[in-house]
């Protein structure tokens, strides 16, 4: 009986997806023809696209058809949602063999799952992921179409620190394919958010996240399109030399955007596996006046590892070389409406009397708090940032406080429970570390939770922009 009543239901649902409503915009000039089917996010009905469509038309040099989803399809019956939709376009007179598909938010996870898969049947020319990335473990350099991803960097859903690894893997790819800048570009516009991809009053499951734009409606219109149109004419081999350069100017501008994220991000994200702020922080922790003495040396791990040593004891060589190891917590979620970076730096460093009993004689300035340590890792990030970033955060970002630090009794209690704790609230984010210094005679643990600068630079170019009510929240490992 439920084998009978799930192959009902199955079949319902496959009338209801041929069914599903579809709005076709027909060009209104000649030239090669191209298409368009958009794939609605999840909230927003397929609408609100129908300005964008609009202006794809009428700035593009294509005889471009659009087709607008009323609704994004589940997962399970995207294919024949897509087929319903590609066959209405083809009734009303579209005579190509291939579409572009693109999707906006989840509409574009849907879009890129199903273009990796073998059931497009290649019917598509390419695919546009509308403040999106290609979902799980695809890579551009391997996906079996060209795809453009773009965003704007004060997208609230889609963020800029998400988008970051996309460019950077373009970038890598870019050494031995570098017209891949051209196939799978990324590209973020400056000023335009999440919403700006759409129209209308929108539902309070962007609103709640998604930041205020700094460019009107038209000329966030006008940028997607510009990008937009400029990918479709390279992929269709018309006015190639004119698509280029548009293209090359939004990577040009991109890594500008994302270069100061990239950089900071790299202080725990690195091929060396070493968190190098762990490293400043050895040294705040020692303050050795004369560093020239030492050698600071640190092991990044992931917390579920097995480590390769808990303390690290200083010892002599040439010189003497002071270990430290870091855990990176890194969110265990692929959402995007919550941060990107690492949750904490769970950092085992060697305390400064360690030290001192190798180098009695050397000088020592007062240890740093993990306190302090954090406020740097702040001051680093807001150094880092780009100057739009700083005027941003500086007329309209919420404050980052530091309180000071909670001290932990046994190292027992610091391994288990000593995170750091991440209070975001409508008046700001509460920073405060827990601290562990072995009191033990034999003891050289001085160790700290810390705040990872990549974080501190996401609360400059997101989190600090939000004030809504729904971004309240403690993040705590």
């Amino acid at each position: 009986m439920d084998t009978i009543y799930k192959i009902a239901l199955f079949s319902l649902c496959i009338q209801s997806c041929l069914s599903i409503k579809v709005t076709i915009m027909a060009p209104n000039k000649t030239g090669s023809e191209a298409a368009i089917v958009i794939v609605p996010d999840t909230s927003i009905p397929g609408a609100a696209y129908k300005p964008l469509a609009k202006v794809l038309q009428s700035r593009s040099t294509l005889r471009l058809w659009v087709v607008v989803l009323e609704s994004i399809p589940s997962s399970l019956l995207f294919p024949i949602a897509f087929n319903g939709a590609r066959k209405q376009l083809l009734d009303a007179g579209f005579e190509g063999d291939k579409v572009f598909l693109a999707g906006h938010g989840l509409g574009g996870q849907r879009a890129s799952t199903y273009g990796h898969s073998p059931l497009h049947k290649n019917r598509l020319d390419g695919v546009l992921l509308f403040s999106s990335f290609l979902s799980g473990s695809y890579r551009l350099n391997k996906y079996p179409f060209p795809v453009l991803t773009i965003s704007g960097d004060l997208d609230g859903i889609t963020r800029v620190t998400k988008i970051v690894d996309a460019f950077e893997e373009l970038e890598e790819d870019l050494i031995l394919a570098p017209n891949q800048k051209y196939t799978t570009p990324v590209i973020v516009m400056e000023g335009i958010n999440y919403g700006q991809f759409a129209s209308g009053n929108l539902p309070p499951a962007v609103t709640g996240y998604d930041l205020k734009p700094e460019v009107s409606q038209k000329d966030a219109y006008d940028s997607i399109a510009n990008y937009t149109n400029a990918f479709m004419l390279y992929v269709r081999n018309t006015n190639v030399s004119e698509a280029k350069s548009v293209l090359e100017e939004g990577y040009s501008n991109t890594q500008s955007i994302l270069q100061p994220l990239s950089q900071v991000k790299a202080l725990e994200d690195n091929e060396e596996y070493v968190s190098h702020w762990t490293n400043t922080a050895q040294q705040l922790i020692v303050n050795l006046l004369n560093t020239s003495l030492v050698e600071f040396d640190n092991t990044e791990e992931t917390p579920t590892q097995s480590k390769s040593f808990r303390f690290h004891k200083p010892y002599h060589s040439d010189m003497l070389k002071i270990n430290s190891s870091t855990e990176v917590y890194f969110p265990n979620t692929d959402g995007t409406k919550i941060p990107q970076s690492p949750l904490q730096l769970k950092a085992t460093m060697t305390s400064q009397r360690a030290v001192k009993t190798l180098l009695p004689s050397a000088p020592f300035g007062d240890p740093a708090t993990c306190q302090d340590i954090n406020q740097d890792a702040f001051t680093l990030a807001f150094s880092k940032s780009s100057a739009t970033a700083k005027s941003r955060y500086q007329s309209k970002g919420r404050p980052i406080k530091f309180l000071p630090d909670v001290n932990v009794t046994s190292k027992n209690s610091w391994n288990q429970y000593g995170d750091l704790q991440l209070n975001y609230n409508i008046t700001g984010l509460f920073v405060q570390a827990k601290r562990y210094i072995s009191t033990k005679p034999s003891g050289k643990d001085d160790d700290c939770t810390l705040l990872s600068p990549f974080r501190a630079m996401e609360w400059i170019y997101v989190d600090s922009l939000k004030y809504m009510k729904e971004q309240t929240y403690i993040n705590s490992t």
